[in-house]
């Protein structure tokens, strides 16, 4: 079901988009029209035709923990739709491109009364991802009416004064994390559906192939990039590679071995995705913000096991000195290991999802020992000494440095 504020008419419509479910919004008046001066298609039926580019309005994260204000920004691969004011009809589907340009031609009458809808679903196999307010109900955003052939050209754009634009942004970071995984060499990922509304107090988390964003007022996920995508972290890990966290509470003080892993990981996954190595989490009181490249946070015993309870903001940085690059400007506090992104992600899929993990010498189920063990079947031994600058020397951490690769001179 549509809910779509379009001028002072409120209307309850139905479109079916390609993904099957439902559209629910609230959306503002966007877009403008130009009639054509030649109106003499005025009650002809026939094929007619409108492009533009669809956005919406993003909210910049700053590392004070505040948004900055609205800025459009295209809105890539979202649903594209022309709807039928009369009745509500679907006369055409479509997606936007990664420019956010869609161009569509519909039947109709000429003169009728139509609109753009906007929804964010995509069916697309390499980016198969909902962004929902309740199960099956995507959200959707109509532009203003135009008539069909007298208007050929028509912009989009979604506000945050709709209460819809929050919708789009996570949409937008999803497609991020779709490019990424395809990007990897898995071409069809598992569907991702993303729950999120105005005022929703159900928490942020992830489960089963599902990411769960706050929407209250005091602390509203929705605009928060890194959050989301840290979910989206669990959701790659849990289904490109392996995860035996059972979760819990975590702040970055010393924990669990396997919880440290994960949610120290998906960190690093939020950071990795856009290449940048600030996590930030705002809120309307002054959030907080968290530099994984130049923070340095210390194993609690040097000397002690490979199974000892560990920070999580520990396993954030080790894994971004290892895969970022030397190249970049200095700004770095340990690079020595001249890695990448893609060769830090691909441990997961290649080693971790289907290894024999070494448990004896660490815990049980997979931990930082076994992502490092990885690495060095992945990336070979020549990196030893820089590994070592990074994962020991500065962080304290006592990694034995002979996993199944073999050992480190």
């Amino acid at each position: 079901m549509i809910c779509m504020t379009r001028m002072t008419l409120t209307l309850t419509l139905t479109l079916a988009l390609a993904l099957g479910a439902a559209v629910a919004a609230c959306g503002d008046d966007a877009g403008s029209s130009a009639p054509m001066p030649d109106a003499s298609i005025v009650g002809v039926p026939g094929t007619y035709s409108i492009a533009g580019v669809a956005r919406y309005e993003d909210r910049p994260q700053l590392e004070s923990g505040l948004l900055g204000p609205p800025s459009p920004k295209v809105a890539r691969g979202v649903a594209v739709a022309v709807i039928a004011d009369a009745d509500g009809a679907t006369l055409v589907e479509g997606t936007a491109d990664d420019t956010g340009h869609f161009a569509l031609m519909f039947a109709a009458t000429g003169g009728d009364a139509v609109h753009v809808m906007l929804a964010t679903s995509s069916t697309l196999p390499a980016r198969p991802i909902s962004v929902e307010r309740s199960p099956a109900m995507v959200f959707g955003f109509g532009g203003a009416s135009f008539s069909a052939g007298e208007v050929t050209e028509q912009d989009v754009l979604v506000t945050v004064a709709s209460k819809s634009a929050q919708a789009f942004n996570i949409f937008d970071e999803l497609i991020d994390v779709m490019d990424v995984i395809t990007g990897l060499g898995h071409a069809t990922p598992t569907p991702l559906t993303a729950f999120w509304s105005a005022g929703s107090q159900d928490g942020t988390y992830y489960v089963d192939a599902q990411l769960h964003l706050l929407g209250d007022p005091s602390d509203d996920d929705g605009f928060d990039d890194t959050v989301i995508l840290h979910e989206a972290g669990h959701y790659f890990e849990d289904q490109e590679g392996r995860s035996d966290s059972q979760g819990g509470s975590h702040d970055g003080s010393p924990t669990d071995p396997t919880l440290a892993w994960s949610e120290g990981f998906s960190t690093y996954f939020s950071m990795a995705v856009h290449d940048h190595p600030v996590y930030i989490d705002t809120n309307v009181g002054g959030g907080w913000s968290y530099n994984g490249d130049t923070s340095v946070t210390l194993a609690p015993q040097a000397a002690g096991t490979q199974s000892q309870l560990v920070s999580e903001d520990m396993i954030t940085e080790i894994l971004w000195d290892l895969g970022d690059d030397v190249a970049d400007g200095g700004a770095s506090d340990d690079d020595v290991v001249a890695g990448t992104h893609r060769a830090v992600l691909l441990v997961e899929i290649a080693y971790l999802k289907t290894a024999a993990l070494r448990d004896l010498v660490s815990v049980v189920g997979v931990d930082l020992v076994d992502w490092l063990d990885g690495w060095f079947v992945a990336d070979g031994l020549a990196d030893c000494s820089g590994a070592r600058t990074i994962v020991t020397t500065t962080r304290k951490f006592p990694y034995d440095f002979a996993g199944p690769a073999g050992a480190c001179p």
